[in-house]
């Protein structure tokens, strides 16, 4: 018997195994195995038995990792399809969605070593050298290259080896296996008469509890390690080794709603479909179209309910992890604990990996998370839920670049399950399938409890001027309305896109901005911590008081960020309890949970918050949302900008008026005439659909087409821009051949021209026949791409920066 592998590394064919007689019982596809491979050993996934032979000889298969495999040949047939679609070999694809800690391997181990005589090493060797002196111990071949900080650190650390400056060694890595725990109990036929009193206080222990853990046992009855020895070597008892299944925990410091909500008469009529949609055993796909705060969530829930009432499983997935919490809030108590499973990046890799394997043997029968959650292999899976489907939060933009909101689609046809695509503001193409009958179109028009929309005020920030000619953070109608609201013992929640206490610093003198020296991007200043930092590779470095260009000491703060928002408040408003949740505050574990919690317990009078607030959170004592810049996100570059503020605007504005007093928006923007703005204020989506599909039609753009991205990138930019310009040249021939079907947009620069050292470049390929445009992509990925120029694909592209 022959085994088909795929294993973790760039080329996509399979690679074929010869199994050896005394695993091949053990041999099943879906389990990982430890390979020769070249010099050395690798870890890969069985996805076929043959008992073809190979036309040349084969080395033995090794080891095999798994006592049971971690998914099965539907599960498989959905992971291929993903690889095949997003253009990714089936091995970095399956190492993409299964859980982190999976891979065995030997790694290269990189250690100082003595410098030989009369060596003297060059400035870049010297600074690899003084970074591995500051790691005695050494580092793996792969963490010294990431993080030494050298763009070139590979071939500096080949120099290094020639020249004897440090040592290179093999070292196993071990991957994640299954946890024990030693169990004793009363073997039942042993002589119990020659006992000490220790002995027999553990035996009347074990009689009455039964079979007891060890270090419980020895906790409740005193007993020593040589006291369980004798116990044992008498036969009076017996050990075994039993796993331990590690869980995430359900407590939360959020409240939880007590018993099942009443629905109105639109839940119940969406609920109705939904259940006739899971009962049929056929593949269905719904929008579920709902304002905010009109009880998506509480359908959800109902609508699992049935699902396992008719022995069938769900997952259900949020945008982000900031959301499960809430959610587990609602869960708690309403379902069995030990039938849920959490997935998200957030949970230690041990705890993802028993849950997996418990999901994967049908003892859960609902798993919550984020988009990783849905690859967890759930049998006799009947509902997949997800919630805000318009979260640009469900799109992965490195490596595996794949949407969770279209691969749940996808997932609920192979497994003739139906899907539920929830949101207030669908994406353009989602609403496009519903109008078109591709979907089903499910509608809650309401709030519940008939609660109003919070009425929308626009505020011109032109016609609002301080003495200096900039205008202020703060209009005078959202200072007057924080005012009014704290006055009557309310919350306030004011949305700033931007952290950092200032958007970016800029000479007086000159007006170069203080930029990274590994971006194109502008640094931002943190004046708690003294240090000025890049957002997107994490540069740091000690605020300064000149520029660097001119020497010049005029170094102003342009625009605001979120910190100088909150400086803002504290000054107005000294008497607030002002609180601010951005990736800066909510780094630390748990941090964002307790911001939350005392969100509830109305312990804050205003949240200021980056895009987390904006996401699907449910708080009654919000009665006034403030959006401070508007047209932050207008003038991305990027077709959807659009879509994407309006989604924005209305998220955000729906965090407000959920209690039962009325709630109130106010939105400050330089451009007040905007078709988004004036469809946001009205809470009009049909409006605004139609007014941007004419102007994507017209365009051709999605919907109306399909879109695939070329992502160049390279630390050598002159040879970026030579590889892009052929790229560019190859790519318009074979398109030419296509016969016009596909059209060419660029190379050009990215937006974020560098990023991380590198220079970056892009180029489109759109059309609406996919296939041709992804075999297209892949033959030009495979001809220009090099290992000094990347090129990454990426379809259906949602990121343009």
């Amino acid at each position: 018997m022959y085994a088909e592998v795929a294993l973790n590394i760039p080329a996509g064919k399979l690679f074929t195994y010869a199994v050896p007689e005394n695993l091949a019982s053990a041999t099943a596809v879906g389990k990982r195995v430890f390979v020769p491979f070249g010099r050395r050993r690798r870890t890969g996934f069985i996805v076929a038995l043959t008992k073809d032979a190979p036309p040349a000889d084969v080395k033995p298969l090794g080891e095999i990792l798994d006592e049971e495999p971690l998914f099965g040949k539907d599960d498989l047939k959905f992971y291929s399809w993903i690889a095949d679609y997003f253009l990714y070999p089936l091995g970095k694809t399956l190492a993409e969605l299964l859980p982190s800690g999976w891979e065995k391997k030997d790694l290269l181990w990189v250690t100082p070593a003595p410098a030989p005589p009369g060596a003297r090493p060059t400035p870049a060797q010297k600074k690899l050298l003084d970074f591995l002196a500051e790691h005695p111990r050494g580092l793996s071949l792969g963490d010294l290259i990431r993080h030494s900080g050298l763009p070139n650190a590979a071939a500096v650390l080949r120099s290094l080896r020639i020249a004897c400056f440090v040592n290179v060694t093999a070292r196993e890595k071990k991957s994640l296996g299954i946890r024990t725990q030693k169990i004793l109990g009363l073997s039942g036929d042993a002589d119990l008469s020659r006992l000490t009193p220790r002995q027999q206080t553990v035996v009347d222990y074990l009689k009455e509890a039964g079979p007891t853990e060890l270090t419980a046992l020895m906790s409740a009855t005193g007993a020593s390690p040589s006291v369980v020895k004798k116990i044992l070597e008498k036969g009076v008892a017996l050990v075994h080794n039993e796993e331990v299944i590690r869980k995430v925990s359900l407590t939360t410091r959020l409240e939880s709603p007590r018993g099942n909500l009443l629905l109105n008469d639109e839940q119940e009529k969406v609920l109705g479909e939904i259940r006739r949609f899971t009962d049929d055993g056929k593949f269905h796909c719904a929008l579920l179209h709902g304002v905010t705060g009109s009880g998506k969530t509480e359908v959800y829930l109902c609508a699992i309910e049935h699902v396992w009432k008719t022995g069938g499983a769900a997952i259900y997935l949020v945008p982000e992890i900031s959301l499960t919490p809430q959610l587990i809030a609602r869960i708690a108590g309403r379902f069995d604990s030990d039938k849920i499973a959490v997935i998200h990046s957030g949970i230690p890799e041990s705890v993802r990996y028993d849950q997996w394997r418990e999901i994967r043997r049908g003892r859960i029968s609902l798993v919550i998370g984020a988009r990783s959650a849905l690859f967890a292999p759930v049998p006799n899976l009947r509902l997949l839920i997800v919630d805000e489907e318009h979260d640009g939060s469900y799109k992965q933009d490195e490596r595996l670049c794949y949407s969770a909101r279209d691969l749940a689609v996808v997932k609920a046809k192979l497994c003739n399950a139906a899907c539920v695509l929830g949101s207030a503001t669908p994406g353009v193409r989602t609403f496009y399938n519903a109008r078109t009958g591709k979907y089903a179109h499910l509608e809650l028009t309401r709030r519940v409890n008939d609660r109003p929309l919070p009425r929308m005020e626009i505020v011109d920030m032109k016609l609002q001027k301080e003495s200096a000619g900039k205008a202020p953070v703060l209009s005078d109608k959202l200072a007057a309305a924080i005012a009014e609201t704290l006055a009557r013992k309310e919350q306030a929640l004011l949305f700033l896109n931007r952290r950092g206490f200032d958007t970016f610093l800029v000479c007086g003198d000159c007006g170069s901005p203080m930029t990274c020296p590994n971006c194109a991007v502008a640094l931002k200043s943190h004046p708690a911590e003294n240090l000025v930092k890049c957002h997107y590779c994490d540069f740091s470095r000690r605020a300064v008081p000149l520029c660097s260009k001119c020497g010049g000491n005029r170094i102003l703060n342009y625009g605001a960020g979120t910190q100088k928002l909150e400086a803002e408040l504290a000054l107005r408003f000294p008497r607030a309890r002002i609180r601010r949740m951005d990736a800066d505050t909510t780094a630390r574990k748990g941090e964002q949970e307790k911001m939350l919690a005392a969100l509830e317990r109305n312990e804050i009078d205003i949240l200021v918050g980056t895009q987390m607030i904006t996401k699907g959170h449910d708080f009654p004592f919000i009665t006034l949302v403030g959006v401070i810049s508007a047209d932050t996100s207008l003038n991305m570059p990027d077709f959807r900008a659009a879509e994407k503020t309006f989604q924005m605007l209305t998220q955000v504005a729906g965090r407000g008026g959920r209690g039962d007093a009325a709630g109130r928006v106010v939105i400050q923007t330089f451009n007040p005439d905007h078709y988004v703005l004036r469809h946001a204020r009205n809470h009009d989506y049909l409006s605004f659909y139609q007014e941007e599909t004419e102007f994507r039609r017209a365009l051709a753009y999605p919907p109306f087409s399909r879109l695939i991205a070329l992502r160049l990138s390279s630390t050598r930019e002159g040879l970026l821009f030579q590889t892009a310009k052929e790229l560019g040249c190859d790519a318009r021939a074979l398109a030419a051949e296509a016969g016009g079907a596909v059209e060419i947009i660029g190379p050009a620069g990215s937006p974020l021209s560098k990023i991380r050292g590198e220079h970056r470049m892009q180029m489109l390929i759109k059309g609406n026949d996919g296939r041709r445009m992804r075999a297209l992509a892949a033959a030009l990925q495979e001809r220009h791409a090099t290992s000094t120029v990347k090129i990454a694909v990426d379809v259906d592209p949602d990121n343009f920066m």
